[in-house]
């Protein structure tokens, strides 16, 4: 639980969990705790010294985007910044503690260090990261760096034929091979590194294995720099929804996937092998699900963090930042969900009308606001605006040692975390909803974003690492050995593509207009890739129908033997303090820890992207688009009077699928940052500003003046200003056109700016070529020096 000061307030429940209200106390006091939990739905916590009626909003999730929209919220204040806190912000947790923190856990050691770890690990590119990166330093939170030093090995995995025990975890006979490549970084300039691999070891008996080796590093190496050279030219160009697509498909809106770029792109195996698996362990997925991803989304990344982006962790711990986004949040109810929504004086059970929404707890306890954001997965948001009961929550975080301050009730049993995959609900179906259900066009998109749960145990089992330490790394992947990297439920064309694919075959050979665009051939082409002849994978025929699929449902990665398996040393306040215990976190374990060495365990389901879900990000910002524009034309059809507005037009998403890209930090603040520019718009009336008190370097402040702006290019190309829209511009075309992620830059310069990196391109590659010639100077004298048995860590860190 945060650690600012707080006043607790607890109610009786007829649930076995008992609701928290958490006050802060730099308000005046409260009534009683009776009071405060009445069952009149109009209940609220008011600021006595406050006299002017203020907005009421829920944020439903303590997740980063729940805490960094309230946080916003709560700083607005009316009268364009001069008058008293405009919005009075509640927020839902259904967890005993703040959710972005909720299955951290403190360690100490047998030297009574103590300290803190993230869980999940909570590592960031600043590349990659504008917004996250602004926001930590706008509340005084600080973060270092960590080194970029991998380890990636193959790990046989042997289970028991039996097939007794189905519902926990066997124990397989697993066999840790050698890295099959493992790298340390070289520092080449002021503040950048380059990761280069380590040298096999040679054997003047056997030299063929060292040769195959090497072999495979100029592979890597070729694809690498390919790879590179293609991301950042099509970033530069803001064309990154065509990369990897002939030029006769350019532009027509379809988005290939990953998949179809490392095959049609004539990839190697090796490079795959290596690219694969790291990009699944950044997305937390299955390789099934990694090969949905559209391509441009990954080469995004790569164009933004490679080579020389470092990996970036918050100093004390993600606690800090929980406790510093809730500071100015006035009231947060824990161990509280949301059961249901209510519409005020409706007159049938589907009758969209208009009014304030009044949500019901798990607690009974009715209270209504006037907008209700919902910072949690979609697929739970879509669950609460049906109504729909049978949902199965994921296992509540394991912990050996419990924290002080909470109960038993908080955690849950290792039992439940030793099942190969916890319960799977029952998926909600759009065909069960009503099309006159007032939340019926929300809950079709939020359907459509498919989610994979993935577990996350920490622990000191050194069987997850390579065998010999030397190869220990900072972050050490193992995939199985029987795994396919390039498996993908989606490889088949479908009926619709044919004649596209007809005519590319008949272009194939046509001149290209880049010189370092992607060679052109059949998605499948055998002659292109004879490296997918060795695949496992079973491919689907040309042109068969496609299974029907329920994409909002989660699968699971964790235990899955075609999933990449992520070990990395813990970043915790003790290591930095002296402790001598080598903590460890895994994710998506491929076999179980020993039972001794496990510290926690922790479910998660993250969101994954694909094609259509890439697409269901513009239908649902479209959506909150035209809510804003409702908004905004009856005030000025009522001369400025609060108009009737729907409770569908008072629902709001934000989250990290609700934003282009990987669904990671980043999308989670910029979300928040689009949702308060809309309310504001929405609620005109209040002329809600950050105060004219706030420092220039606050959040608010930096992003404020471009608001009017921004919102008035966005609806212009959306086409909802009136004027009807003939192109193909969507957020996710319009995030891809711009050379820099970041919501908080004003869009009218965004075309200079593409226009400077597009014409510095070439440079950069130079920059990057000569920088590359310094790291690997510097990688053969490691190698001369280690060769006569000297330590060479002062160049190379591992």
């Amino acid at each position: 639980m945060p650690s600012h000061s707080a006043q607790e307030l607890h109610a009786l429940s007829p649930t076995n969990t008992v609701p928290t209200i958490t006050i802060n106390n730099t308000l005046p006091s409260l009534r009683s705790g009776e009071d405060m939990l009445d069952q009149d739905a109009t209940n609220s916590v008011i600021d006595q010294e406050s006299s002017s009626p203020r907005l009421r909003v829920a944020v439903i999730g303590s997740g980063l985007a729940g805490l960094s929209i309230a946080h916003l919220l709560s700083s607005l204040h009316t009268d364009d910044g001069h008058g008293e806190i405009g919005i009075d912000v509640h927020l839902f947790e259904k967890a005993h503690k703040l959710g972005m923190d909720a299955a951290s856990l403190s360690v100490s050691d047998n030297d009574h260090t103590e300290g803190r770890m993230d869980v999940p690990m909570r590592s960031f590119f600043p590349e990659y990261y504008p917004n996250l990166v602004r926001l930590y330093r706008s509340i005084g939170v600080k973060f270092h760096d960590a080194d970029n030093t991998l380890s990636c090995f193959d790990v046989d995995i042997n289970l028991p034929s039996s097939g007794e025990n189905k519902q926990t975890q066997s124990d397989p006979e697993v066999q840790v091979q050698e890295p099959y490549l493992s790298s340390r970084s070289y520092q080449v300039g002021m503040g950048q590194t380059i990761t280069l691999p380590d040298l096999p070891p040679f054997s003047i008996f056997n030299p063929f294995p060292f040769g195959r080796r090497i072999l495979g590093y100029c592979r890597i190496a070729r694809d690498y720099f390919r790879l590179l050279i293609v991301s950042k030219e099509f970033m530069a160009k803001g064309q990154m929804m065509d990369v990897g697509k002939h030029p006769i498909e350019w532009g027509n809106g379809r988005s290939i996937t990953l998949r179809e770029f490392l095959e049609a792109g004539g990839y190697s195996h090796e490079f795959s092998a290596w690219f694969v698996p790291i990009f699944a362990s950044v997305c937390n997925c299955s390789f099934e699900r990694m090969m949905e991803y559209p391509a441009c989304i990954v080469l995004e990344y790569v164009a933004r963090c490679m080579p020389f982006g470092r990996m970036q962790f918050v100093s004390a711990g993600v606690r800090e930042v929980t406790e510093k986004l809730s500071e100015n949040v006035r009231t947060i109810h824990y161990n509280t969900m949301i059961q249901d929504i209510l519409i005020e004086d409706e007159t049938g059970p589907d009758k969209n009308s208009d009014g304030p929404v009044v949500l019901i707890d798990s607690h009974g306890v009715q209270r209504t606001f006037d907008h209700v954001i919902f910072a949690t997965q979609a697929n739970q948001a879509a669950a609460t605006l049906a109504g729909y009961k049978d949902t199965q929550s994921l296992p509540k975080p394991f912990l050996i040692d419990r924290e002080q301050g909470y109960n038993e009730c908080d955690y849950g049993c290792m039992e439940e975390h030793d099942r190969t995959e916890p319960e799977m609900p029952i998926g909600l179906e759009i065909e069960s909803l009503k099309p006159s259900h007032p939340f019926y066009q929300q809950v079709k998109t939020l359907l459509k974003f498919p989610y994979e749960r993935a577990r996350v145990v920490c622990h000191t089992d050194t069987s997850f690492l390579p065998k010999n330490p030397a190869h220990w790394r900072f972050l050490n992947i193992a995939k199985s050995s029987s795994a396919d990297v390039l498996a993908s439920p989606l490889n088949k064309i479908t009926k619709e593509l044919e004649p596209e694919m007809e005519l590319r075959s008949r272009k194939a050979r046509s001149p290209r207009s880049s010189a370092f665009s992607l060679r052109s051939s059949s998605a499948l082409s055998k002659a292109r890739v004879p490296y997918r002849q060795r695949s496992r994978s079973r491919l689907r025929p040309h042109f068969a129908p496609a299974a029907r699929t329920k994409s909002s449902h989660s699968t699971t990665a964790a235990y899955s033997h075609n999933s990449a398996m992520a070990t990395h040393f813990m970043e915790s306040s003790a290591s930095k303090s002296g402790s001598t215990t080598r903590y460890l976190q895994t994710t998506n374990p491929l076999y179980q820890p020993r039972p001794e060495t496990i510290i926690s365990s922790a479910w998660f389901e993250r969101a994954v992207v694909n094609p259509a879900s890439m697409k269901a990000v513009d239908e649902l910002h479209m959506l909150m688009e035209q809510q804003t524009s409702r908004w905004i034309q009856g005030q000025k059809e009522g001369g400025g009077a609060l108009p009737h507005i729907s409770a569908s037009d008072r629902v709001w998403f934000v989250g990290c699928y609700a934003y282009p890209g990987i669904p990671l930090l980043e999308a989670c603040v910029a979300s928040a940052v689009q949702a308060v520019d809309r309310i504001v718009a929405a609620e005109s009336s209040y002329r809600l500003a950050p105060s004219v008190e706030a420092t220039e370097s606050s959040f608010l402040k930096q992003s404020n003046p471009a608001w009017g702006r921004r919102r008035e290019r966005q609806t212009a190309l959306l086409g909802l200003g009136g004027k009807p829209n003939h192109s193909r511009t969507t957020m996710t075309s319009m995030y891809f056109q711009t050379a820099w992620k970041d919501t908080l830059q004003d869009p009218l310069s965004s075309s200079a700016q593409v226009e400077t990196w597009r014409s510095n391109i070439y440079v950069e590659m130079a920059w990057m070529m000569m920088l590359y010639l310094v790291a690997i100077g510097k990688w053969f004298l490691v190698i001369v020096v280690e060769s006569l048995g000297g330590d060479g860590s002062h160049w190379a860190r591992a």
